[in-house]
Order: structure tokens, then C-alpha cells, then sequence
């Protein structure tokens, strides 16, 4: 090997010895570079291998494909900043909250770009989030059905239903014969768009009439021929998710199979002159909003108890509201899997509130988690009151997104629709950044979850909770 200026030459021997040494200089001289750079950029390299280059650059490429996703759709650009409704100084402050509470959406720019289109499915779809994918495999292998029912304000219907919608998911919409021709044609055409959309157009429905109960359960039974899905529950068309798809997957998996259902004593003025001892079981009020393992609806539709309960609640007072607890509140009668006794519910649950000494404890979890709603003009209702129960305003915006219930009822988009649309925009936010803002192992602790397991009512973990 000579040397020549500033650069090394090789020569190459014609003997064996020769050409065994320049072998030897060559090797040396790539071994020398490769352990330079090796011990250079290794480090480097295992930094990004060991997960924080690398997945800092995961993380700000989901970022940005997130804030583009967040951007797409009509719900994404309301020009509102829900952040600081989540500001309890904000929101007391009344010349603030003037600007939201005075916001005024109109949905009739909406309905006219999708009656002007020739691909009205196009448009709904570039209008509305419907994903075609699941977000996750935890969320693919637990499809859940809806029951929902609506008569008017096909906008607000479309925001609803693609608050909730998911691809795996299973959906039945009854709309209500009095709905006008435009909205049946485009709740029709909605279930063209989507395979698993399904409309049944049905007989007029109006508040307490039995076409109600009777539209849910039409839809329950039409979503027991799908195939599999995990739970069923019911919303009406100015109800809002409270909870993203994931977070309800979770939820549901701790309830155990169990049904979630608000028992109450059952006021006997409403059988209207019919016996009690004429109903196939004994009579339960409850809400119309239940939470329903897949084996109780099957075991439902095939049961002709069922079928004899809903006669007999035809020409009662408000059937509607004395169906799921009815059901599900006979176990010893009528043992439909995830039912419990609720004569002896209700007994323990006046034996609490008779004996609890801290009555003005802050409970934050309760039994009955189907729905929230509020009843009486109180801090939890800032809204107004529409037939006896609240219209929630955006001033109840945050409490309303602590709470752990599923769904919200009501709202309306001509009424202080900032609320509305903020609690849509919140939900929207967690479901694209996969934000869970909740222990769901605390629903495992519920009440109800925990009698249907066989735990005794002195054993419940949190006996409080009957009372909320």
C-alpha cells in the first residue's frame, strides 16, 4: 500500500501473498467506515427504534390527519368555540354567554342543497361524518343496535344519527306517519345511502300514545333478525350521545350482560278502568329509554308474554312508560335474562333515602344510566322547560359532557341550538382522537349490575347510587 499525496492506492500483487494482503487493506478499509457510521448514527437510530423519534412522528402524522378530519363536515365548521363554555366563570357570566345563547342556526340552507342534488346520497354524506370503517377492532367486535324514533327536523335527525353511526353498528328508524312527505322521502332515501339503515314508516306517533312503545318495539324485534350485535337502546330525534361509540362499548361490556332500566312505582290511574290482575305480570313504570342485552331481546320477541303485555297496554295511560320496566322488573314471573324483582328494588331503595344520614352527598354515578333528564327548572336545567322537561341550553354544555349517562334528552335547533351542537362537536372530538374521559370500570360497580350478579343489596358496593 503507498501512499501518494493525500490518498492511499492499493496495489495489487500478482502473488498469492500479495493478493491476500490487499484482500486484507480492503476489508479493513470498509470494516473502518462501516464502524464509524455505525457508531455515529446508531444512536440515533435506537433513540426512533426504542419509540420516541418514531412515534413523535406517529403521533404528529395522526395529529394532522386528525385535524383534517376534524375539519371536513358541517358540524366541524360551526363557527363556535365550545372550549370556553367548559369554563364555569365563563358561564356565569352572563354578557359573555349572551353571544351563545343567542346563536342561531338555520337548517334550511342544509335541506335545500340536499333537495337541489341529483346524488342526494353524495351530499348527505359530504355534509355529515358517516365513517365507512370501525375505528377499532374492540369497537368492530361489539356492534350495537338503535331503536329511533322521529317525526320532524330532518337536519337535527341527520346530526343525531351521525353522532352515533358506525358501519358495524345496526340502526331501525320509525318515522312517525303525521311526519310530512318531504321528511318520510328523505328518511327513505337516508337508507338507501347506508346497508344498515333500515326505515320503517309507521302510524302516526304523538306524546303518550301507545304507537310509541310499540314503534320501539317493532324495531327491536326487525333488529333481532340482523345479525349479531351486543345491546340495543332507544333514542328519539332530539336526544344527543353523551358518550362516544368506544366509550359505550366499554360501558356495556362491564354491565354484563345486564339491562339497564329505571324502575318506579306505577301509578294505578293510568290503566283507564282496566285490572291489574288482567295483565299477564304486574305493572312497573319506567322512561322509554332502556339499555338492552342481545339474549333479553331475543328472548322478548320469542315470548308470547310480550305480546299479551303490549295488548294490554293498549288504551292505558302513557304505555310507553310502563313497558321496559314492566319487563324487566319480573324476574321471578317472567325471567327474562338481565331482569331483577323490582317490588324488592323499590323497598330497598326507600329503605336508603329513609336511612341515609349525608343526604346532601355528591353522588356522580346513579342506577339508572340509559338516559338524562331533567324534570324540574333547577342548576341542572338552564334551559327552558318544554312539556315538562328541560330543553338544555349551552349553559348546562358542562355539566352535561361530566355526566356518565349515555344520551341526553332534549334538544332543539331553534332553541339556544349553541348547547346542542357543542355537546355534537365534544363527542366528535373524543370519538377522531380516541380521548376516553372516563373510568369504565365503575360501571361494573352500578347497582343494578351488581343485583343481577346475585350480590345482596347490604353488599352493594355504593348504595347511594339507588338514590340518584
Amino acid at each position: 500500500m503507498l501512499r501518494t499525496k493525500n490518498r492511499y492506492v492499493v496495489r495489487v500483487s500478482k502473488t498469492k501473498g500479495g493478493v491476500f494482503l490487499s484482500k486484507l487493506c480492503i476489508f479493513t478499509l470498509y470494516f473502518t467506515v462501516f464502524l464509524a457510521i455505525y457508531l455515529i448514527f446508531f444512536p440515533v437510530m435506537r433513540k426512533a427504534y426504542d419509540g420516541f423519534d418514531l412515534e413523535e412522528n406517529l403521533k404528529r402524522f395522526s395529529s394532522n390527519n386528525n385535524k383534517k378530519e376534524e375539519a371536513k363536515y358541517l358540524i366541524d365548521n360551526l363557527n363556535l368555540d365550545c372550549s370556553s363554555l367548559k369554563n364555569k366563570n365563563f358561564t356565569h357570566n352572563s354578557t359573555l354567554m349572551l353571544e351563545y345563547e343567542t346563536w342561531t342556526f338555520s337548517t334550511d340552507s342544509v335541506i335545500k342543497s340536499i333537495l337541489d342534488s341529483s346524488k342526494k346520497c353524495n351530499t348527505i354524506k359530504s355534509l355529515f361524518p358517516f365513517p365507512t370503517v370501525p375505528k377499532s377492532k374492540e369497537e368492530k367486535d361489539f356492534p350495537l343496535a338503535y331503536g329511533i324514533i322521529v317525526y320532524y327536523n330532518f337536519v337535527q335527525f341527520l346530526f343525531m344519527l351521525s353522532s352515533i353511526y358506525e358501519p358495524q353498528n345496526h340502526y331501525c328508524v320509525a318515522v312517525s306517519g303525521s311526519a310530512t312527505r318531504e321528511f318520510k322521502m328523505l328518511a327513505q332515501i337516508t337508507s338507501e345511502c347506508f346497508h344498515n339503515v333500515h326505515v320503517l314508516i309507521r302510524p302516526p306517533i304523538f306524546w303518550g300514545s301507545f304507537e310509541i312503545i310499540n314503534s320501539t318495539y317493532t324495531c327491536m324485534e326487525m333488529l333481532t333478525k340482523q345479525s349479531h350485535w351486543k345491546y340495543f337502546q332507544y333514542l328519539s330525534g332530539v336526544d344527543a350521545p353523551l358518550k362516544t361509540n368506544r366509550e359505550m362499548v366499554r360501558i356495556f361490556k362491564q354491565m354484563n350482560e345486564s339491562a339497564n332500566v329505571e324502575f318506579l312505582k306505577y301509578p294505578y290511574s293510568r290503566l283507564r278502568g282496566k285490572k291489574m290482575a288482567d295483565s299477564p305480570v304486574p305493572i312497573v313504570k319506567s322512561s322509554l329509554s332502556a339499555l338492552v342485552p342481545r339474549e333479553a331481546a331475543d328472548y322478548m320477541i320469542q315470548s308470547n308474554v310480550t305480546r299479551q303485555l303490549l295488548r294490554f297496554l293498549k288504551g292505558t295511560g302513557i304505555p310507553d312508560e310502563s313497558f321496559w320496566g314492566t319487563v324487566f322488573g319480573n324476574v321471578d314471573v317472567f325471567p327474562v335474562p338481565g331482569a331483577i324483582n323490582s317490588t324488592q328494588f323499590l323497598l330497598e331503595q326507600a329503605k336508603i333515602k329513609r336511612s341515609s344520614i349525608d343526604r346532601q352527598a355528591k353522588v356522580y354515578m346513579t342506577y339508572y344510566l340509559s338516559r338524562y333528564q331533567v324534570w324540574k327548572k333547577t342548576k341542572f336545567c338552564q334551559g327552558k322547560l318544554s312539556s315538562g322537561s328541560c330543553v338544555y341550553g349551552p349553559r348546562d354544555f358542562s355539566h352535561l359532557v361530566s355526566r356518565p349517562h349515555l344520551i341526553a334528552h332534549k334538544f332543539y335547533t331553534n332553541f339556544q341550538p349553541a348547547g346542542y351542537f357543542c355537546v355534537l362537536k365534544e363527542i366528535r372530538h373524543r370519538s377522531i382522537r380516541g380521548i376516553t374521559a372516563f373510568e369504565e370500570y365503575t360501571y361494573n360497580k352500578t347497582p343494578l349490575v351488581e343485583v343481577k350478579s346475585g350480590k345482596e343489596y347490604e353488599n352493594l358496593s355504593h348504595k347511594l347510587w339507588l338514590t340518584a
